[in-house]
């Protein structure tokens, strides 16, 4: 039984030692600017999107949707 224990206790430490490590490197520096480069145009795109929606549904559409039945109707 002592050797489980102990064994479960290293895999453990050995799991929390490479956490620390993940956590203190630097080389991720780079990808984490880029994470938060790829969040911030998603979040223009959205809102771009959003605001050509708008303005479609808004403006163009009814003024399309009157021309139309003007030539037709």
């Amino acid at each position: 039984m002592r050797k489980i224990t102990n064994r479960i206790c290293c895999k453990a430490n050995h799991f929390i030692h490479r956490a620390r490590m993940a956590v203190s490197n630097q080389r991720g520096d780079f990808y984490i600017s880029d994470a938060v480069k790829i969040i911030i145009a998603v979040v223009l795109g959205a809102l771009l999107l959003a605001a050509l929606t708008l303005i479609f549904n808004d403006t163009v559409i009814p003024r399309i949707t009157r021309e139309i039945e003007g030539l037709f109707g």
